[in-house]
Formats: structure tokens, sequence, C-alpha cells
């Protein structure tokens, strides 16, 4: 059996191998992340130990868990609650050191009442973890909530507050379990991309979607801490596919451009910051900054002798040539990158987007049967690997080179299809190409009020991205044609009234009037509801306005009272106060009515 150590009072017991001064006393400190985020069990129902907690003389351990250490789990979860919902303060400390013991103690003979045993490795059972945390939820410590796969627990605000007001108690302690909790989501963030090509992206988007707070966390430490800001570049440059491929491409510029203005340095973590950074300001039609990142992150990538990386840049390269309208040279661009194949280290997923836009330059210049054969090899990769996102992109370049064939129904049926993958990673870049390229295919069969719509909703979709389809003519023609030749066929006003109804629209009703569901069910979809309804007039103050702009670009409560130089409750108040006035229930309808006032 292990040593006996005291338990003192105010949850404490010492970190590390130091003991505390005379008469003091040390916080617990486990991995924190109940108190920066919110967190989940690991797979399966065993809890990962992080860490140690040593007695001052060795030989016996306390493990600290991802929900704090396990003896302050059992004491707070035994600890009755004050009006406010706070834990009750500890009575004091008896004279002669002891106090209630954190769970029914383990003692060895001789051992004096009032102490605990330390277990010695490997940690504290499964069962034992299991108990303090159904304790804690059912004092509503922690607030148990369904998750993507899983249930997830988190803290309320108050007693998160309350919780890293103790952490910081003792010097670094604070700086330390944020280390961990930022180390916890590279790990995870790193998992996600190894297995991004390939079954699972749903999954996996809705992990990182929930782990959001999380993630804003992670970053926000690394770089506003002296000596992280390295991490934190690796962090937002490892999430390339999330970024992009799930709607979020205003946040990842915004932390990116953060972290390479803290990380200068010339090391891989910047070549594919660069880079990432350059794909995302594309994606917001800042042209010639994203060409001015993915040239620096090639050149770096290459004096770094980095051929994945500097593959990665030139991918961007060619993508900003394709939608800025030099269909000629971005054809010769992966003409080029897809004769040469993979190279070492290369994400799969971007030597399936080098065919994917080899497919696309090829359509858009009539090359249907060239584009067809470059598709079918493209799914090839995908279904080795049970990949459903490059897929979908796949499937959009075939229903454009059908369209090119005058093959309307496998056109619209390749569409449709690429539509319903896209849906189920949130790709909203995707969605709204695919609804244009469907509205252009509706118009042409002479379903012409069904084409109003989806123009509606594309319109919609993409005042979120970009309103001028990133001034490429390619985009724009196909959509003016679209919108002439179904004006002419139902008159003005029938049309304005479809495209209004198709603007009103959810992100999961939109395609499910395209895949003709209507009211197909999308758990995975948080969105967006429709606007207040007609008659109903709606002030937000200027104040209410700006934070309301700031939600709409994906900044958390913390990121906003930085940004406007508030507190952080005072940010906190004005969202309560929009999501009251607008009548809606979390931000990301925020995010939607703030677009459809644009």
């Amino acid at each position: 059996m292990g040593e006996t150590w005291p338990l003192v009072g105010d949850d404490r017991a010492p970190v590390g191998d130091a003991r505390p001064p005379e008469g003091d006393t040390w916080p617990l400190v486990g991995d924190a992340r109940p108190l920066v985020g919110d967190a989940r069990a690991p797979e399966g129902d065993a809890w990962r130990p992080v860490g140690d907690v040593r007695p001052p003389e060795g030989g016996a351990r306390l493990v600290a868990l991802p929900h704090a250490a396990l003896p302050a789990l059992h004491a707070l979860s035994a600890r009755p609650m004050d009006g406010s919902g706070v834990p009750a303060r500890p009575q004091a400390r008896p004279a002669d050191g002891s106090c209630v013991p954190a769970r029914p103690p383990v003692r060895p003979a001789g051992a004096p009442i009032g102490t605990i045993t330390l277990l010695p490795p490997p940690g504290p059972r499964t069962d034992d973890v299991l108990e303090a945390v159904a304790g804690l939820v059912d004092k509503s410590v922690l607030c148990r909530e369904p998750g993507p796969g899983r249930v997830r627990y988190r803290l309320l605000d108050t007693l998160r507050q309350y919780g890293l007001e103790q952490l910081r108690r003792g010097a670094g302690q604070e700086e330390a379990a944020r280390r961990r909790q930022r180390d916890w989501m590279v790990r995870r963030a790193a998992e996600c991309e190894r297995g991004w090509f390939g079954p699972g992206q749903p999954e996996t988007v809705a992990r990182l979607r929930a782990d959001r707070d999380n993630l804003r966390t992670a970053l926000d430490f690394s770089l506003s801490t002296p000596g992280e800001a390295l991490a934190g570049l690796r962090l937002a440059g490892t999430l390339w596919f999330y970024w992009h491929a799930c709607g979020a491409a205003r946040e990842g510029l915004y932390w990116l451009d953060r972290a390479l203005s803290a990380a200068p340095e010339p090391t891989r973590e910047r070549a594919r910051g660069l880079w990432v950074a350059g794909l995302l300001a594309a994606a917001t039609r800042d042209f010639p900054r994203g060409r001015r990142h993915a040239t620096d992150a090639l050149a770096l990538a290459r004096a770094l002798g980095d051929t994945a990386e500097a593959a990665h840049a030139e991918y961007v390269l060619g993508v900003i040539r394709l939608f800025g309208d030099d269909l000629p040279g971005a054809l010769r661009h992966f003409e080029t990158t897809v004769a040469r194949g993979p190279v070492p280290g290369q994400h799969l997923s971007l030597v399936g987007l080098d065919q994917v836009e080899l497919a696309c330059a090829l359509g858009f210049l009539g090359e249907a049967e060239r584009a067809v054969e470059v598709c079918e090899q493209a799914l090839r990769l995908c279904e080795r690997h049970g990949e459903q996102w490059v897929r979908s992109y796949v499937l959009r370049m075939l229903a454009l080179a059908h369209t090119v064939r005058g093959d309307w129904p496998r056109a619209e049926r390749h569409a449709r299809e690429a539509l319903r993958l896209k849906l189920a990673v949130h790709d909203v870049i995707g969605i709204a190409l695919t609804l244009d390229l469907l509205a252009s295919i509706a118009a042409e069969r002479g379903a012409h009020e069904h084409a109003a719509v989806l123009l509606g909703g594309a319109d919609r979709v993409w005042a979120d991205i970009d309103t001028g389809r990133w001034g490429s003519h390619t985009l724009n023609s196909a959509r003016r044609d679209s919108e002439e030749r179904v004006g002419r066929a139902l008159g003005r006003e029938a049309f304005e009234r479809a495209h209004r109804r198709g603007g009103a629209l959810g992100l999961a009703e939109l395609v499910g009037h395209a895949l003709h569901e209507t009211g197909r069910p999308h758990p995975g979809d948080t969105a967006t509801a429709p606007p207040p309804p007609d008659g109903t007039t709606v002030r937000l103050t200027r104040r209410e306005t700006e934070v309301a702009r700031l939600v709409a670009e994906g900044l958390a409560n913390q990121q906003i009272a930085d940004r406007l130089v508030i507190a952080r409750r005072t940010a906190e108040g004005h969202v309560e106060r929009i999501l009251s006035k607008l009548g809606f229930s979390n931000r990301s309808q925020i995010a939607a009515w703030m677009t459809a006032q644009r």
C-alpha cells in the first residue's frame, strides 16, 4: 500500500515535488479542460491519466485526470452547494492537520484517522472516476450534454470561474493547466488530420465543431503567452481541412494571421501556416494576399527541403489562377502537378484536389471527355480510402462535364449526390458552388421556379463567403445566364418571390429542397433559422450591431471583448440581449441573420 498523505482544506494537495511553505497549502491542479472549455472522455470507458502529482518524499503518486484530480472530484461531488451554485467552502482544517477524506479512505494499519492513501501506479480505477463524475453531475457541478457520438460534460460559467480562481492561487499552475489543454487539442487536431482522407469525415467534423471552445481557448493561450506561439501556429495549420472544408475560413484566417505574426522564424510550421493562410485569403476573395502567402510558403518550403509543403503551396497558387480566370494557366499548372503525382508526405486530400482542379479547368474550357477521364481517376482514389469530401468535388466536376455534353439528367444526378456529401461535412463553399450548378441545370431543364429558389439560396450562402463569387467571370456569367433565363420564363415578380423564398431557407432546408427532400433533418446542422417574420422590426443598438457582426465572423466572447476593448461579461451581456431581441437560441442564428442584412 502506498504512503499516506494528509488532504488539506480547500481541495488542495501538493503539486510536483515541492513542499508548501510553512503554514500554507497548495491548490489542486489536474488537466484543466473543464476550466477552459468543454471536454469529454477519450475513446472507451477509461479515462487516460495525464501528468502526476507526487508527495514530498516520492514513492506514491496521485494521478491527475482530465476533469481534475480524483480526490477533488470526490470532495466536490460530496460538498454541499451554497445559494449561488458554487461549492460551499470546506470547514476549517482541524488542528491535527486532517480533514474529511475526499473519498472513502484506504488506510494502512496504524495510519492516523483523517489521512488518505495515495495509490501507486497505474492510478485510479475507472469505477472511481465514473463514481466521482456521477456525483458532480448529481450536484449540477457538471452539466451532462449529448455530444457527437458520446456524452460530453460542461461546467457552468460560475463554477468554471470558481475553479479558475482556485487554480490561480498557485504560481504557474494556470499556465501549466492551459498548456496541457492546448497540447491535448494539438494531439486531437493531428489525429483528425491524419484520418481526414478516409471514412468518418462527418463524425470528425461534428467533433471539431463541438470542440470549438476548446480550440479557441488553446489557440488564444498559445498566441498570448510568451514562448508558445510556435505550438499555436502548428495547431492552426494542422486544421487547414477544418477551416477550408467546413465553413470556417474567416476564423481560420484570423488565427493564422495572429500565429504568423507571433512566430516569424523560418520553420516547417510557418511554411504550412503561410499556404493555409493563402488558401483561406483566396476563399474570401483576397487573391493578392493569397498569392503572396502561397508564394512565400513555396519559397520557404523549398529552402527547408520540404517537398510536401511545397506541393501544398503549389496547389494554392493553381487555385488562385483557376478562379482568377486564368484558365489556360490553371490548366498547365494542374496538368503538371497531376502528371508529377503525389510527393512523400503530401496529404492525399490535396493530391485528389489537384485532379479536381484539373477537371474543373478542362470543364470550363469545354473539354468534357478529358474532364470525365480525370474524374474517374480521382474517384478511384477516393473509393480506395472511403473518402467523401474530395469525392463530392469530383462528382461536381462530373456534373459540370455532363452539362458541357448536354446530358442534363446525368449532370443533375451527380450534382445532387455531391450536394448531399457536402452538407454532411458542412462544406459551405462547396454547397454554394453546387447550388449554382444545380440552378443552371434546373433552368436548362425548364424547372424555372425550382431554379429561382436555388438561386436565392445560393446567393444567401455566397453572402457568407463573397457576394461577388470571387469576382470570377466564369462563375458570375453562369449565374447571370441562369437568372436571365428563369426571369424571362417566370416574369420578374414571380422570380423575385421564389428567389426570396430560397434566401429564407436554412442550410439543411435548402439542401433538402435541392434534393427534393424538403424537411429532411440533418443533425449536424446547428444553423440557421430564418430571420424574424415579416412585419417584425428588430432594432439593435450600434454596439449590439458591432457585437453581432463579430459573432458572424466566428469570434468567441473573449475575442469580441478584446476586439472592442470591453469586459468579457459585457460582451456576454450583449450577446444575450441580441439573442433575446431576435428570438434566437444560438450564435449560428445570429450569424445567419447578420448575413441576411447585408
